[in-house]
């Protein structure tokens, strides 16, 4: 949950005073579900976690029509800290990324060769159609809320799109020859 911690608290900074729903509303402009990990359902727990650990405090509760009271919530000096502490440490340290489809791809033996080429082409759809998604993410204008560096992170996500099609290309070509598995 760090990962999410420090995308959260780095949102919420320079939203604040901010409620889960435009902290979420804010993660989803960023494209964050591509790069991040992050569930955005999981943002209200993870909101609700730090509040309960310091990091947060509340500052009111709006309530629109007759559902339940949205909480807003600013930053505090330990939320700070974290933020930092946090920020420095992935900068710094370097982070396995825990790919599924590196997992997948250790037991491409384990697929009947006729699928296994049908998935290496869908991956490949899949890559590219995301790479075009980004693109039209990239090329918007940025705005106050939605900084211009965001579209930099865009770009290393296209950046690691371009290599994963690039060993797909080559692990498809292999299948086909008979190379692979």
């Amino acid at each position: 949950m760090s990962a999410t911690r420090l995308l959260i608290l780095g949102a919420l900074r320079f939203m604040q005073p901010a409620h889960g729903y435009s902290v979420r509303q804010e993660l989803e402009s960023w494209r964050a579900d591509e790069w991040a990990n992050v569930a955005f359902g999981s943002i209200y727990h993870a909101l609700n976690r730090m509040a309960e650990e310091g990091l947060l405090a509340p500052v009111d509760a709006e309530r629109p029509s007759r559902r339940s009271a949205r909480i807003s919530y600013v930053v505090t000096p330990r939320g700070e800290e974290e933020f930092q502490r946090l920020l420095r440490e992935y900068w710094w340290e370097r982070k396995p990324l825990v790919d599924p489809f590196q997992v997948a791809a250790a037991f491409m033996n384990e697929l009947p060769r006729d699928e296994l080429l049908t998935a290496l082409g869908h991956r490949l759809a899949l890559a590219r159609g995301t790479i075009d998604a980004l693109g039209f993410e990239i090329a918007a204008p940025h705005t106050e809320e939605k900084p211009r560096h965001v579209a930099q992170v865009l770009r290393l996500s296209v950046e690691r799109l371009e290599a994963e099609i690039r060993w797909v290309e080559a692990t498809l070509a292999k299948v086909e020859r008979g190379e692979l598995p």
